[in-house]
């Protein structure tokens, strides 16, 4: 056993391997181990499971372990599942991309400038209940659904309708009350049966604290390294933007539905995964790791994390379902770096050095990828700086190499030539490498 967490303190890289599922597993396990990370894992391809296993305990206080079987709050997850059945009322005719909000809710506020396009990709510029700073007052309470709406509906929009993107929960929320005005059925029940009856995903439903549900995780946070109960939330809240539960099992059949024409046409499909403003679509993002397209949605509730990234030109998919709120999109990325044959950076525990105070001024500057960061230095240590957020002491584990002292697993590694100016630097987030250039 000692052999065994001395091989987890020390990072690890890796690159191709023949046994992926080992590896695979073993990044998990790391995560477990390092991290804390508990919750299930799905890695297919081509319809071959790579990894199939469930990490942690689903509930803490009798000691029971999750199981691939576990169910778990998927978050924001929903939205895709919301966005699908507003493409099948359009396919049905009964709604129109173009369709105006206050064709179905009077008197909203702007109402004749905001469409249905643009409540499904982020760009009503509606104010999102969940960013609201009195939200925390009435979260634990449950209201009607016209009352919910009335909490958020005459707050300031954030910009013209149309004009910028802006993840907000607010929209999909109107989707979901806008699905069960022209249907006649409730979210749930049309949800259950023109799309997850269909598809045969008889562990997703949206969830009631009410309800038994058999193999339910329970949520937890962690503060300052203890598990604690996760916060409550009504779940009259999350509604359409983010109610459901599932397994890993029903949302890989949610990805192989997505392949056919089963759910939505092709047409509808190609409109929901076109990238709008901030490469957004409808219940999705769309981009790239690395070469390899990638159509994927997290998602987060109090007490639940959760991932599904679509590798769709690999036939690679990736779902990540966590019951604390342990970073799901940072697993994903590593067992996805892993499948392509990336380096990949196993995690381990980061402990302080001291250096020479001496050699930090090489390392100040302007660093630039996809993000620009500085490397400023203040009382002998180095701080990473960018605009508008506090500074985060960068701590030495070697003498090219400081971590992130906010706990968040980021790390900045220098390369440097013999006269020791800097070559190259790497931003590392959750054992992802990204080269960035010194700009200034």
């Amino acid at each position: 056993m000692k052999k065994i967490i001395f091989l987890l303190l020390i990072p690890v890289m890796v690159s191709a391997q023949k046994n992926y599922s080992d590896q695979l597993d073993k990044y998990a396990l790391a995560q477990m181990n390092v991290k804390g990370f508990s919750g299930a894992v799905l890695v297919m391809q081509k319809n071959k499971v790579l990894l199939k296993k469930a990490y942690g305990l689903a509930d803490r206080e009798w000691n029971i372990a999750n199981t691939t079987d576990t169910k778990f709050r998927i978050g924001s997850i929903t939205k895709q599942f919301t966005a699908a059945c507003i493409l099948q009322l359009i396919e049905q005719g009964k709604l129109n991309l173009d369709d105006k909000l206050s064709k179905f809710i009077p008197g909203f506020p702007k109402g004749d400038s905001v469409t249905l396009h643009m409540l499904l990709n982020h760009t009503s510029g509606i104010a999102s209940y969940t960013d609201q700073t009195d939200f925390i007052k009435v979260a634990t309470q449950t209201f009607s659904n016209d009352s919910m709406i009335s909490f958020f509906k005459s707050r300031p929009y954030n910009f013209s309708p149309g004009s910028k993107f802006q993840y907000n929960n607010s929209g999909f929320f109107l989707l979901g009350y806008i699905i069960e005005k022209v249907s006649g059925q409730s979210y749930e029940n049309y949800l259950r049966a023109h799309i997850l009856d269909k598809l045969g995903m008889m562990n997703t439903g949206a969830d009631k604290l009410d309800s038994i549900l058999p193999m339910r995780a329970r949520g937890y946070s962690k503060v300052k390294s203890k598990y604690v109960n996760a916060d409550f939330i009504s779940l009259a809240w999350p509604f359409s933007a983010g109610i459901l539960y599932s397994t890993v099992d029903d949302m890989y059949k949610w990805d192989r539905a997505l392949y056919g024409t089963s759910v939505i046409f092709s047409s509808s499909k190609q409109k929901m995964v076109t990238p709008g403003k901030s490469n957004y679509g409808y219940g999705i993002v769309i981009d790239s790791l690395e070469n390899h397209l990638r159509i994927w949605h997290n998602g987060g509730i109090p007490g639940f994390v959760s991932n599904i990234s679509r590798y769709v030109n690999d036939d690679v998919c990736i779902i990540v379902l966590s019951n604390d709120d342990f970073n799901a999109d940072g697993v994903a990325n590593g067992l996805a770096g892993i499948v392509f044959d990336m380096p990949v950076e196993f995690p381990y525990i980061h402990k302080e050095i001291k250096i020479d105070p001496a050699i930090l001024d090489r390392y100040l500057g302007k660093y630039n990828a996809f993000l620009t960061l500085e490397v400023i230095k203040k009382e002998g240590k180095l701080y990473r700086h960018r605009d508008g957020t506090p500074d985060i002491e960068l701590k030495p584990e070697s003498e090219t190499k400081f971590f992130y002292a906010d706990d968040s697993d980021r790390q900045l590694e220098f390369e440097i030539d013999k006269t020791g100016k800097v070559t190259k630097i790497w931003f590392i987030n959750n054992g992802q490498r990204g080269e960035m250039k010194k700009v200034q």
